[in-house]
């Protein structure tokens, strides 16, 4: 069992992530029970950990938001360490690490002891979540919250076993207090490669393909999406994020992608349906036959009172 222990020198040479069960909580309809997934991202030299959330599901996209808020947090890892469980062999995320030029290491099948740092850490999960218990927490927002408090306030600040193993077989003499996981990522000197927001976002979109139907529009989710009558007849490529699926852009080649919206269908059919503003008629205001045969009348009316006037002017200067 030696042989299977390793330890890198370094933070961020390689992090090890895994799913362990957690609590049932009445958050299914009609306070239905459903089983939650703590979803757990360490690093191999220090401990710390760098994600870890509970969830509904322990779905492949799950796995794809913990690694992607870890990159975030703590910066690029030069790698992974995973099980062959479905969520990590998946092929979205194997094409995401890539991306960001992350190697993918598996542990050899039925090897638990490969991953003894993670496996170690779910020991510690346990605990809390007997503490969960005693609290009678009931929603998956409360168990996060207080999962979050008993990492940063207990796990990361208490002395590790392993820590102390791993300088002792180096013949490093270690305090009699120990070293605590935030102890040794702090006092890391190697430094953190941080990436932009948008490139990690970029990274870890989903990517398929859909045929646009005679109605320009796409299929997503159990849900139409309107695109372009020009795209009528094509296979289209699309992205998404998966923690925010109802956001989808379309991209084709020869034109720029954009963001399809979801068609608004209404409950009843509208007999009188409203034409886009460049089919409709413009308003009419007034007529302007009458208005002109308005205008001639006061100009004729304006006429004959000139004419009178002109007349009875004639008349008086002949009398005089």
């Amino acid at each position: 069992s030696s042989s299977k222990r390793f330890c890198k020198p370094h933070r961020m040479m390689l992090v090890q992530g895994d799913i362990k069960y957690g609590l049932k909580l009445p958050i299914g309809k009609n306070n239905a029970m459903v089983q939650t997934y703590l979803s757990s991202v360490i690093d191999d030299h220090s401990r710390l950990i760098l994600e870890s959330s509970f969830y509904d599901n322990q779905e492949a996209p799950v796995v794809a938001e913990t690694i992607k808020k870890a990159i975030l947090r703590h910066g690029r890892m030069d790698a992974v360490y995973f099980d062959h469980g479905s969520q990590y062999i998946a092929k979205q995320l194997r094409q995401s690490l890539a991306i960001l030029g992350i190697r993918i290491n598996f542990a050899p099948i039925r090897s638990g002891k490969s991953k003894g740092k993670i496996e170690k850490f779910h020991q510690i999960v346990d605990s809390y979540l007997d503490e969960a218990r005693a609290k009678k927490i009931r929603t998956l927002e409360k168990l996060n919250e207080y999962w979050q408090i008993f990492l940063d306030e207990y796990y990361h600040k208490d002395a590790h076993e392993g820590i102390r193993e791993y300088y002792k077989g180096l013949g490093v003499t270690v305090p009699p207090e120990g070293i605590t996981p935030i102890q040794e990522w702090n006092r890391d000197k190697r430094p953190l490669t941080f990436m932009d927001a948008g490139v990690v976002a970029k990274a870890f979109l989903n990517h398929e393909e859909r045929l646009v139907d005679k109605g320009a529009c796409i299929s997503f989710q159990g849900r139409k999406y309107e695109t372009k009558p020009s795209l009528i007849g094509c296979k289209v490529g699309i992205s998404y994020d998966p923690a925010a699926s109802e956001i989808i852009r379309v991209s084709y080649p020869g034109i720029e992608s954009f963001e399809a919206k979801p068609l608004d269908i209404g409950s009843f059919c509208d007999k009188t349906p409203t034409l886009p503003l460049s089919m409709q008629e413009a308003e009419v205001k007034t007529s302007r036959l009458l208005d002109a045969l308005e205008k001639r009348r006061d100009e004729n009316r304006q006429m004959k009172t000139d004419a009178i006037s002109f007349t009875g002017y004639g008349k008086e200067a002949a009398d005089v």
